[in-house]
């Protein structure tokens, strides 16, 4: 047993070489041998190293052993093209950045007053970066001249803060605060859980890419024009280009930053008197590290540091659902009429998921909705160690009854997950008082308490340091 138990604690740290080291002293041990074959098999696979994967599987005729074998036979035919196709896609995205427009009048860059890279032509606002030009394209009747300036330097701070030190000077003038909350909604399953637990004058902003890719805005959409059109909600959609600025740094399309979701909103804040911006981070990405392990969120640099940076541009940064899991997030969407219009897959049809990715696993899949479970990327995901939104898909694997995917961690299935569903009491201390009876009033309404002791203060799926 301690054996295994140094063995299990090895490999949940990605110390591979002495997880190996125990599993093939257990080799030997009949009542051992699938669990130790599982974790060298594994353990080679998550370093890569294929050609291991096949030589020690050789005469192992066990089902999982015999899929790995045969992935990494896969992978080494294909991983001949790896730099071949890496260097596509880099010329790819160069091609993308070469096509996108830039302004009538020049930018000349400047490093030292931020607010000196912004300027409007119409209604479209550009932003000169190091690199060059994005953009966004406004509502009737925006004026970038009426922007207070710590907004655009905050702006300007979620957009470069990774690449341009500049970016995190100080805010000398601060705005003062306004009247209006607001969500940077992405139309997915966590963000309309926020929506529907907040005001209903809430004002959703939707960031919508003005370039052609692999996201598909279809799903989102549909439910935006519901809720547009029934006039449930108020959403605002913004096109823009920003998710390219990280393209220049070998990344690929996305938020420079976590709150670069939210540029939008912080350019419109004083158009629309905005004194609050929300965003959907669940109980995975607040007190939990990665999903899977316990930290006091408002002790952390991270929270403080952009709580003040928000405050310093008159918003209060706002977490509506920092109490629940994207498990209670599920549950209170189903409370909503907004559930058929709702799907957070973005490679569907614009009505249904594709079942084969991440979200339709662990968003769709617990909705009674259909997917694959041997798709390749879902099989990537539940492969990797440590496993990604590990509580959550812990939680899914369990109510769907596919367990056995995650034989190597079967251990972390000995007690259930039903807490998971429920509002975590201390998250609502997280709320701006003028933002915290409604939205704590509305989630208790839905979801039950977690009982004390929490379980997930004590949370720490991979023994982690």
């Amino acid at each position: 047993m301690l054996r295994r138990l140094l063995m299990r604690r090895a490999y949940n740290a990605g110390q591979w070489d002495t997880s190996r080291h125990h599993a093939d002293k257990l080799l030997q041990k009949s009542s051992e041998r699938t669990l130790a074959r599982s974790v060298i098999v594994r353990s080679y696979w998550n370093e890569s190293r294929f050609q291991d994967v096949i030589d020690c599987t050789t005469d192992w005729h066990d089902e999982l052993s015999q899929s790995y074998r045969n992935q990494s036979i896969e992978r080494l035919k294909t991983n001949g093209g790896t730099k071949r196709l890496t260097l596509m896609k880099q010329e790819k995205l160069q091609r993308l950045r070469d096509q996108q427009p830039e302004p009538i009048t020049p930018i000349h860059w400047s490093n030292e007053e931020l607010t000196e890279n912004f300027s409007q032509e119409g209604e479209r606002v550009w932003f000169r970066y190091p690199e060059g030009y994005v953009f966004w394209d406004m509502p009737t009747g925006y004026d970038l001249a009426l922007t207070h300036p710590a907004l655009l330097c905050l702006t300007a701070e979620v957009l470069l803060s990774p690449w341009v030190p500049s970016s995190k000077a100080k805010t000398l003038h601060e705005r003062e605060t306004g009247n209006r909350c607001s969500l940077s909604f992405s139309a997915g399953t966590d963000s309309t859980a926020a929506a529907a637990v907040m005001l209903e004058s809430t004002l959703l902003g939707y960031h919508k890419r003005s370039f052609e890719s692999m996201l598909d805005h279809r799903n989102a959409e549909r439910l935006i024009d519901h809720l547009n059109s029934t006039g449930d909600r108020e959403v605002l959609s913004i096109s823009s280009n920003h998710e390219l600025i990280r393209t220049n740094h070998g990344k690929p399309v996305g938020f420079s930053t976590d709150f670069a979701c939210a540029a939008h909103l912080l350019l419109l804040a004083d158009h629309f008197d905005l004194g609050a911006i929300g965003v959907g981070m669940p109980i995975d990405n607040t007190y939990l590290w990665k999903g899977r392990k316990f930290r006091t969120f408002q002790e952390t640099h991270y929270y403080k540091y952009w709580t003040k940076r928000f405050t310093q541009a008159g918003l209060d940064l706002l977490f509506p659902i920092a109490s629940i899991s994207e498990a209670g997030a599920l549950m209170v969407v189903k409370q909503t009429p907004w559930l058929e219009h709702l799907n957070s897959c973005m490679r569907g049809d614009g009505v249904n998921g594709c079942g084969r990715c991440w979200k339709c696993f662990h968003k769709n899949g617990p909705l009674g909705r259909p997917f694959d479970i041997t798709a390749p990327e879902i099989q990537t995901y539940l492969n990797k160690r440590p496993i990604p939104t590990a509580t959550h898909a812990l939680w899914a694997l369990q109510i769907m009854g596919h367990e056995n995917q995650l034989t190597d961690l079967s251990h972390l299935f000995e007690g259930d997950y039903n807490w998971w569903t429920m509002a975590y009491p201390p998250g609502f201390d997280l709320l701006q008082d003028r933002w915290r009876l409604s939205i704590e009033t509305m989630i208790l309404s839905i979801l039950p308490t977690m009982p004390k002791p929490y379980n997930l203060d004590n949370l720490n799926h991979f023994d982690e340091d």
